[in-house]
């Protein structure tokens, strides 16, 4: 794992993520009609090398994800991504309604809860980021992917050099009153401008005092 921040900015990175999980939450909550909670308890950077063997581990062998690209005083791709096969579950959790288990998940209907979930969960996570850090942002519409662990870093880093990418990979727990879904937060950085992520975290700690 790469020791890319200092104690005091890992704990404020994780502190942003919760805080923007925990607005999607609320968001997400009155969507599906039921409480939901979000929380992200691991937070880890990660080598090219190093997140491909943590994909192949971690990672369900078929994945649903939906990604959003991201340029500012930061770059890079932002994914949400959960097991293919908790698909139906995820739906009916979005919809608060129950489809029978034969029946076979509509595609466009599954492409528009995954894509809306993650326009909540990924805006959410990265406009709390620029807006308390007081940097600037900009995202673009979400896309939604199937794809299989093995592959997907390379999709991910849009064929980007190995040595250029950090991968801020973030497990999160996405739990309803009646089911609980466990996903992952995939950020796959630009590390020609990371500098900036690092310097901008170290200069809100700095007005901290």
């Amino acid at each position: 794992m790469i020791n890319y921040l200092s104690p005091d900015e890992h704990d404020l990175v994780v502190e942003l993520m919760n805080i923007g999980v925990g607005k999607a939450a609320a968001s997400l909550s009155q969507i599906a009609d039921d409480e939901v909670t979000l929380c992200v308890p691991k937070l880890e950077f990660l080598s090219y090398e190093e997140a491909e063997s943590a994909f192949n581990e971690r990672l369900s062998v078929a994945l649903s994800g939906v990604s959003q690209e991201f340029k500012g005083f930061i770059g890079g791709t932002a994914t949400l991504l959960f097991p293919e096969a908790r698909s139906l579950d995820l739906v009916t959790a979005m919809l608060g309604e129950e489809l029978d288990d034969d029946i076979e998940l509509d595609a466009e209907l599954e492409q528009e809860v995954l894509s809306e979930l993650g326009n909540i969960l990924l805006n959410n996570c990265l406009s709390t980021i620029a807006n308390i850090l007081g940097e600037s942002l900009h995202t673009d519409l979400p896309t939604t992917f199937h794809i299989e662990s093995d592959s997907l870093l390379k999709h991910l880093s849009k064929g980007e050099e190995p040595k250029s990418v950090v991968v801020m990979l973030l497990t999160i727990d996405f739990s309803l009153k009646h089911k609980d879904l466990s996903g992952h937060l995939v950020f796959t950085i630009d590390f020609s401008i990371v500098d900036t992520f690092k310097e901008a975290l170290q200069n809100y700690l700095n007005e901290l005092g």
